[in-house]
């Protein structure tokens, strides 16, 4: 029970000291504080029909709880989602091989380290909502039951079930980390479907593990009843309309059915069942089980002729050594590199969405196939400049000739040419329409995402960082919010063109100046 404890806490730990966790909990804040629109927004979170509520103690705590169950789970499951891997590049799990402590246990441990770090940043939501309804209420009274049942019903076993999802997804995907991706994008995509606008049921209702749709359809009946008997929930998440349009009802919570109740309690089960499956297969830290061995080549110089093979070699017969100081070798090989990276077959994805630019049309392919064949890239973009220290090898390469000159340019350039070479089947269709500026607005967004990688990765020396931010910018260029737009479907202004160029000037000062730092004082 001791270790079991000192793992929670230590996981817990050095999980919240990180940079990840910092911008997660920062960004997450500032996402509680929009979830409550002011009154002179131009945009709605939750609105039934053309109704939206009042901002009371009730309203401001369902909102805010059903909003958090599902942005805190979209962004909580990359910032969780390596703990097991942490253990393995750290070296610890082969520590905690050696000890008692069951496959079960340490899985719960990560589980339940996970939740803890998920249910801290609900905390911190939690608090910004009762300070928003000081802020932003009509003087009604608070009432606290009405504002803490949501989360208690609805976020908390949400968070539950991505903790454990987190360490499900790393037991039986193992290291390939873009499947750990697609997976949960299929599965987040899944469940938003189950809860949007629409007919709700007692069957999809239980099937919510976010627990939202129980809430929207309470809301649903609430303003059908009293309202409007066509209203129905219209959006949930940010719904950029004119606010005139608009009316207003006093909202006072709802009754919770019992079937509900017990399909949450069902989902925390059903969570801690999942791990216990997964410790079945969990490898225990050993390499054996996971790599296949090949066996060893033979040696070279057991067919060889006996004899002093030194004495035959004739240094003068061979070619003289040339040294070439320029960058394109270093392009050559980081090229290689993220050419290599992952599974084989994932390239079978990518050619199929490259395919999916040519034949789709304009608009589909720029606004939707393009962000999702980019965020397929995370797991080769979010290392680029990280590998080194990964490894443990940056010692020699930032000890290497002209490292800032040669090394970091040639890791942006090959992640420019990737990007810009997958997009490269919509920069043909709009060359032989005469388009020339959407091109320059995908070159630009290539850039920029790329050299976004580079900074974070230097900055934080890890990847976590950027692989959250890559996920929820995706998001919302999927869902098209136009503030997100890097890459010009939704943005086409030479306003947008000139951010765009700031930010990539932003990017290139950052990364450089704090890695010319780092070679300095190494």
């Amino acid at each position: 029970m001791i270790l079991f404890k000192s793992i929670i806490k230590g996981d817990y730990l050095q999980r919240t000291r990180s940079y990840a966790f910092l911008v997660t909990l920062a960004i997450s804040l500032y996402l509680a504080y929009t979830f409550l629109p002011a009154a002179d927004a131009n945009y709605s979170t939750v609105k039934i029909g053309n109704y939206v509520g009042e901002n009371n103690a009730t309203w401001i705590g369902y909102v805010t709880a059903i909003m958090t169950s599902i942005f805190l789970s979209l962004i909580g499951f990359y910032l969780v989602n390596n703990s097991i891997k942490k253990d393995i590049e750290t070296e610890v799990g082969m520590i905690i091989a050696t000890t008692q402590i069951s496959n079960f246990k340490y899985l719960l441990s990560k589980m339940l380290s996970n939740f803890l770090v998920l249910l801290t940043i609900t905390g911190i939501v939690f608090a910004m909502g009762i300070i928003l309804f000081f802020v932003r209420s009509n003087g009604a009274d608070f009432n606290i039951v009405q504002f803490v049942l949501p989360y208690l019903l609805t976020t908390l076993p949400a968070i539950f079930f991505i903790a454990a999802f987190a360490i499900v997804s790393e037991v039986f995907l193992g290291r390939w980390l873009a499947l750990h991706y697609m997976s949960f994008f299929f599965l987040f995509g899944i469940i938003t479907a189950n809860i949007l606008p629409g007919g709700g049921s007692t069957l999809k209702m239980i099937l919510d593990p976010f627990g939202v749709k129980v809430v929207t359809m309470g809301m649903e009946s609430f303003v059908q009843q009293h309202f409007d008997a066509k209203a129905t929930v219209s959006s949930i998440g940010f719904n950029f309309s004119a606010k005139k349009e608009l009316k207003t009802f006093v909202f006072n919570g709802m009754p919770w059915p019992a079937l509900y109740i017990v399909s949450r309690l069902i989902w925390v089960a059903l969570s801690v069942a999942l791990v216990f499956i997964a410790s079945l297969f969990f490898n225990r830290f050993d390499a054996k089980a996971v790599i296949k061995v090949k066996k060893k080549k033979k040696n070279l110089t057991e067919n060889l002729p006996a004899g002093n093979l030194l004495q035959d070699i004739k240094i003068a017969a061979l070619p003289a050594i040339s040294t070439d100081y320029g960058i394109l070798p270093f392009i050559k090989t980081e090229l290689l590199m993220l050419f290599r990276k992952g599974p084989k077959w994932f390239w079978v994805l990518n050619i199929g969405g490259m395919i999916a630019l040519l034949f789709t049309t304009l608009n589909i392919a720029h606004q939707f196939v393009l962000p999702a064949l980019w965020f397929l890239q995370v797991g080769r973009l979010s290392d680029l400049t990280t590998k080194e220290k990964t490894n443990r090898i940056h010692y020699f390469t930032y000890a290497s000739y002209k490292p800032i000159e040669r090394l970091l340019p040639s890791q942006i350039i090959a992640g420019i040419i990737l990007m810009a070479g997958l997009a490269l089947p919509l920069m043909v269709r709009y060359l032989a329409g005469g388009e020339f500026m959407p091109v320059i607005y995908l070159l630009a967004g290539a850039i920029f995402i790329v050299l976004l990688a580079a900074a974070l990765g230097i900055l934080t020396g890890g990847k976590k960082l950027f692989e959250i931010l890559f996920f929820a910018i995706t998001y919302t260029n999927l869902n098209s919010i136009p503030f997100a737009d890097y890459f010009g479907a939704l943005n086409n202004s030479s306003a947008y063109l000139s951010l765009m160029l700031l930010m990539i000037s932003g990017l290139i000062i950052t990364g450089f100046t704090i890695r010319k730092y780092e070679i300095r004082h190494l």
